[in-house]
């Protein structure tokens, strides 16, 4: 009965440990659990049948876990388990019709960001001057690779 003992604490903290690293990274609870039931089993091991038999289950665990530790490695599951996918996209840039003097009209707000229609042309632009109303004129001051800097307009 005690070797069924020993050896459910030490499955089962691998199995916590595998939790762990493979389902719940970052939590802890379940990798410090199965690490201290690992740690139990080996104890009970050394309490129950003495010092050799204690030795052979350290060293069956240990070997049992860098075993593992190469079997996982070997076959290549952690290929199988990481995100594998490329990110192909790219920020869209700002028009190169758009220049430093153009004239356009606020759509909405620009509080400082907001959207402006510069001839038949709607780009996103940020305010210079503060917060600038709905259906004012605006002149576009600068131009970046993805924004638009404008400023109030004035008569």
């Amino acid at each position: 009965m005690e070797w069924l003992i020993v050896l459910m604490l030490i499955l089962i903290g691998a199995i916590l440990v595998v939790l762990e690293i493979l389902v719940l990274p970052g939590i802890n609870v379940a990798g410090i659990l199965g690490f201290i039931s690992i740690i139990a089993g080996v104890y009970f091991g050394y309490a129950y049948y003495g010092g050799v038999a204690g030795h052979l289950i350290l060293a069956g665990t240990v070997v049992f876990g860098f075993g593992m530790t190469w079997y996982v490695l070997r076959t290549k599951t952690w290929k199988r388990l990481s995100l594998n996918t490329r990110l192909e996209g790219a920020v869209e840039g700002v028009s190169d019709s758009v220049k430093a003097g153009d004239c356009g009209e606020t759509l909405g707000r620009l509080a400082p960001m907001g959207n402006v229609k510069l001839g038949d042309m709607v780009v996103e632009a940020e305010s210079r001057s503060g917060y600038i109303d709905a259906h004012r004129p605006v002149e576009v001051v600068k131009v970046l690779r993805n924004k638009v800097i404008v400023q109030l307009k004035t008569v």
